[in-house]
């Protein structure tokens, strides 16, 4: 099998260590780099995050690269607590602490050396604000275009969790993910809020990842609860944030997802600070369109997927489950 060389920009955040973690248990998917920015923790937890979960998944000759602390206007964003907990993995980043190291180069130079080595051959994803990213592309005009794909995990057509309108990874740095829509990528993906809500971890798949009681299912379960704690104080659901997985769900198998061609804007200030524009089809753009927008997605195909890659020594049980008791 051809294996896809990717690299991931993220800020994990629990959603974010299943991204990873399902790229890492794919034979699909060869990951090349984890980059950090300040997002659901701040740099130094993001960045501790990432080492850590490589160490856990026993993956530790994947380097990992800071990138920037602050957004592009120079203010560091407010980070999510409610979901994620202080140390951005529901308070279980403790419990996998490891020595891995973070390499010395910074994400933006690593972004740029690599991509301008290997143009046309790698697919970048964005799952945490774009910083590293806008400034990749303020420094080297030619740095979008040499990206064989840009999958972006942020915003929504009509929804947000930020505001009524704003999701939180371009909420957090509107200018940059701006930059990104407007910098050229021959092929960008937006999975937003529209699709990632629908695929939140419920109580039924996390009580089989416990019975399963291996290092990953007892971190998921664990890093989960937070999650499950605020969706049920704020809306009775005892469902766990999942949104940035879809990204690499989405790659390996593309029928998980409907897109829809169309022409995305992201507002920069004001109650509509960042806001995702979503112009299907470019209607009010003549017809021009510069990303594909994630309109639906097929939630069992999706849990098929993840659970029967990460737990593949399982695969009967998981099937069996997935016959009887999937919502």
């Amino acid at each position: 099998m051809e294996r896809i060389p990717i690299i991931i920009d993220c800020d994990p955040g629990v959603d974010d260590a299943l991204a990873i973690i399902l790229a890492l248990h794919h034979p699909k998917v060869q990951l090349r780099a984890l980059c950090s920015v300040t997002g659901n923790g701040n740099l130094e937890n993001t960045t501790r995050n990432a080492k850590d979960i490589l160490a856990l998944c026993q993956r530790r000759d994947i380097p990992v690269y800071q990138g920037c602390g602050v957004a592009l206007d120079g203010v560091q964003p407010e980070t999510v607590e409610s979901s994620f907990g202080d140390d951005g993995l529901g308070g279980y980043a403790a419990s996998i602490a490891s020595d891995n190291e973070v390499r010395q180069e910074h994400a933006v130079d690593f972004l740029l050396r690599e991509i301008s080595e290997h143009p046309g051959e790698i697919t970048l994803f964005a799952i945490g604000p774009c910083t590293n990213i806008a400034h990749a592309i303020r420094r080297d005009a030619t740095f979008a275009g040499k990206v064989k794909r840009l999958i972006v995990m942020g915003g929504a057509k009509g929804t947000g969790n930020m505001s009524p309108v704003a999701e939180y990874n371009f909420w957090a740095d509107p200018l940059a993910a701006k930059e990104v829509f407007e910098a050229g990528f021959p092929k960008v993906d937006m999975i937003g809020l529209d699709v990632t809500n629908k695929i939140a971890l419920g109580a039924d798949v996390r009580e089989m990842m416990r019975i399963f009681d291996t290092p990953i299912s007892r971190f998921i379960y664990h890093a989960t609860q937070k999650g499950v704690d605020d969706n049920w104080d704020f809306a009775r659901r005892p469902v766990a944030p999942m949104h940035d997985v879809l990204t690499v769900g989405y790659l390996i198998d593309e029928s998980i997802l409907e897109m829809q061609d169309a022409f995305i804007e992201i507002e920069t200030d004001g109650l509509s600070k960042g806001q995702s524009l979503v112009d299907i089809g470019g209607y009010w753009h003549n017809g021009q369109c510069n990303a594909r927008y994630a309109a639906s997605v097929d939630s069992r195909k999706f849990y098929q997927l993840f659970l029967t890659t990460v737990f593949h020594e399982k695969v009967n049980e998981i099937n069996e489950f997935m016959k009887k008791e999937w919502r």
